[in-house]
């Protein structure tokens, strides 16, 4: 009887160790996918930075040289 629960008891351990396991990998591949999705969001929105930084640049420069006809003076 006694062999028979030490032998449940291992079956059981490696159950619980395999499910575990699974679960530990499962994980890691969703949040590597997550993270490669996150990385191409965020280089999308550096990307659209820098096109509005050089919208701004150009618009400051156009009324620095323009601004007096703008403004009537």
């Amino acid at each position: 009887m006694k062999e028979k629960l030490t032998a449940l008891e291992v079956y059981i351990s490696t159950l619980i160790l395999v499910f575990t396991i699974t679960i530990c990998l499962i994980v890691i591949v969703v949040n590597s996918r997550y993270i490669a999705k996150m990385e191409d969001t965020i280089d999308t929105m550096w990307y659209e930075i820098e096109q509005v930084k050089e919208t701004n640049l150009s618009l400051y420069q156009f009324i620095e040289e323009y601004g007096n006809d703008i403004k009537g003076r």
